[in-house]
């Protein structure tokens, strides 16, 4: 492919492998004239080869964002001089970021965030001047912010969020006159705000909080006109909040949320005159109690009005694809709510499959319609708790959702529902237990490695990487769902907490023991307080569940996981008993074939005696490693328990081991 120019391969479910990439960049070598190469939002994994380095010197955008790839970021990148777009964010990259960076010239947009990346952050931003976009948050970067950055004069978005970066922020990034948003939180950033952030006209968003930031607020910031969201909370700011402040454009209608946001109560305030007090008071008076009259007229007709249309009431959730839904809607698009569109039911609702017309065009759209049980005590609740976690998350393993509906349906009675993106495999509980006990539909080895994976990602993301962390505290089967690529997604945010440094003194009565029999951790019955480690216990019955199809109310599993049972059957060998049956049928040896073949473990796509005897070797080495993390996950004390990270890495090794890597 000589005179390749474009290659789009993202959005997908690709996978790869440390010797599988080094094949693919090699290969590319030969396209010379290779502009833009798109490789984002896959599954690829394992380490970028040096070979990076002899693509096409005509490269502009070089996209791998939103993988598993790991290792070091190679160099060779300073052959790009054209090199505009720079995307390798949400990977599991460790390392420094190379210094060669800084010699490309025409680099616009560079994106590095979400990775493992740690050391000091290289101060050689001065040639970077075209620099729009840099992000660099969520990772473990030290040392102080350079003072460089404050040469990119076109930069628009600066994004340091939650590294461990320190000392002082430097002014020279208060300089840049066209920054519309800087993200400087929980670092370890200590000092004053520099003075000159006034002089900042276009400045949107300022947010250091959770730093050690001292001394006072500047006395002028209030002439930043732009200016919408400015937090420094957690802090160790000390003064009097600056009068200017009070420009309508930071102040708060409630004097509740005001006060947590600690900027002032928007007063409207009225000048007077002592000679003409009794002049103008009369009227005034009088004209108020007219319109407030007039207020109340109106708002009780416009509410009768909304009550007999069934429109949709304002929701606390999210810029959405349908942003403005009503009852009516949901209903035209799930047949008025029949049992042919009804894909389930759970403790607070039902699911229902609606077709809806989207965008300018009008194409039919299907999504996945959660309608909330409201006649159960705790559902309302519910509904608002997920609404809340689910506008302040987004990962790729996470059910995305589309909008929410608040209305009265043709009853007059409140409905509330959830509209989410349709997952057209279902859910993990259907594949593990399917209905049909002759049917051939089965999970490979290698696909329930991948499920794991993907839940594990997601876990890991919602502990290590929110802020604050948030802990779903009812992972099951049925809570994870599966696209048409059988990629995995968390569902169904009902009973989430969030995990806030400064907790109240009853929250760890607020949750207790709800959630799903068998799967809540053993401490929950003792009243401590919410943990990530809830979830961690959680998700290592699911994948023992995943490995056995045992729920763990089987007998294999009374009076507790049976942790000795398990590890002596393992060092005898004997958990392939245990193991589902259907881990071992032809069609799994064929699936590990094909995969280990694309990978270069294996020539031969064919079952051959000798492939299927390192198939089985491979097999059972895996599903005892894959237990071990289970029984590390679900162990009895919240101390002797992994973190998601340390099983997210875990299971990488053993995928990476079973495909030969």
């Amino acid at each position: 492919m000589n005179n390749l120019r474009l290659l789009h391969l993202g959005l997908n479910n690709l996978s790869s492998t440390t010797k599988l990439n080094l094949q693919v960049f090699n290969s590319l070598a030969n396209s010379t004239q290779l502009e833009f190469l798109y490789l984002n939002d896959n599954q690829l994994a394992g380490e970028l080869p040096t070979s990076v380095a002899n693509l096409s010197t005509h490269l502009l955008e070089f996209c791998i964002g939103s993988n598993f790839l790991t290792g070091r970021i190679p160099q060779g990148f300073e052959r790009f001089q054209n090199l505009w777009a720079l995307d390798i964010h949400q990977n599991l990259f460790t390392g420094m970021i190379p210094n060669s960076l800084g010699k490309l010239q025409q680099l616009q947009r560079l994106l590095v965030d979400n990775n493992m990346l740690s050391g000091e952050i290289p101060d050689n931003f001065g040639n970077l001047t075209r620099l729009f976009l840099l992000t660099m948050g969520y990772n473990q970067f030290s040392g102080r912010i350079p003072t460089s950055i404050g040469e990119c004069k076109n930069l628009k978005r600066l994004g340091l969020r939650q590294n461990r970066v320190n000392g002082s922020i430097p002014k020279e990034i208060f300089r840049l006159l066209d920054i519309i948003e800087i993200y400087l939180a929980h670092n370890e950033l200590s000092g004053s705000l520099p003075a000159l952030v006034e002089s900042l006209e276009h400045l949107e968003v300022l947010d250091a909080s959770n730093n050690q930031l001292s001394g006072n607020i500047s006395t002028t910031i209030g002439s930043c006109l732009s200016l919408r969201s400015f937090n420094i909370a957690t802090n160790k700011l000390s003064g009097a909040i600056p009068v200017s402040m009070g420009n309508n454009k930071l102040c708060g209608s409630d004097p509740e949320a005001a006060g947590k946001m600690r900027i002032p109560i928007c007063i409207t305030k009225v000048k007077s005159n002592r000679h003409l007090i009794l002049k103008i008071v009369i009227p005034v008076a009088s004209l108020t109690l007219l319109m407030c009259a007039a207020c109340i007229t109106w708002m009780l007709i416009s509410q009768n009005k909304k009550k007999r249309r069934g429109t949709t009431f304002p929701s606390p959730c999210f810029k959405a694809l349908l942003p403005k839904i009503s009852y009516s809607d949901i209903q035209h698009a799930t047949n008025d709510f029949s049992a042919e569109n009804l894909v389930g039911k759970g403790g607070f609702g039902s699911v229902y499959k609606g077709v809806f017309r989207t965008g300018e065009n009008g194409v039919n759209t299907i999504f996945a319609v959660k309608v909330i049980d409201l006649q159960q005590g705790e559902a309302s609740e519910n509904f608002n708790t997920e609404c809340e976690v689910l506008r302040n998350i987004q990962h790729r393993n996470l059910v995305k959702v589309i909008t929410s509906c608040s209305s009265i349906d043709k009853r007059r009675v409140e409905f509330k529902a959830l509209v989410m993106e349709f997952m057209s495999n279902g859910s993990l509980e259907k594949w593990l237990y399917p209905e049909d006990t002759n049917s051939r539909l089965a999970l490979t080895l290698i696909q329930r490695l991948n499920i794991a994976i993907d839940v594990a990602s997601a876990l890991n993301y919602l502990h290590h990487d929110c802020d604050p962390p948030v802990v779903h505290c009812d992972l099951k089967p049925a809570n994870v769902l599966l696209d048409d690529n059988m990629g995995a997604h968390v569902g169904d945010f009902g009973l989430a907490r969030f995990l806030w440094k400064n907790p109240s003194e009853d929250e760890s009565s607020t949750i207790g023991l709800k959630g799903s029999i068998g799967y809540i951790a053993p401490e929950c019955s003792l009243g401590s307080r919410i943990s990530t480690s809830r979830d961690v216990y959680s998700f290592g019955i699911l994948l023992l569940e995943i490995f056995t199809a045992k729920k763990p109310t089987d007998d294999m599993f009374q009076e507790g996981l049976n942790q000795n049972k398990l590890a002596s059957a393992l060092l005898i060998n004997q958990f392939l008993d245990m193991a589902d049956k259907r881990l071992f049928n032809d069609d799994a040896c064929i699936d590990y074939s094909i995969f280990t073949s694309s990978s270069g473990g294996i020539n031969s796509i064919g079952t051959s005696s000798n492939t299927l005897s390192h198939w089985k070797i491979k097999t059972e080495e895996c599903i005892t490693a894959i237990i071990h993390v289970g029984l590390s996950c679900a162990a009895h004390s919240t101390t002797d328990r992994s973190t998601m990270r340390e099983a997210l890495t875990k299971l990488h090794d053993i995928k990476a081991f079973l495909l030969d890597l």
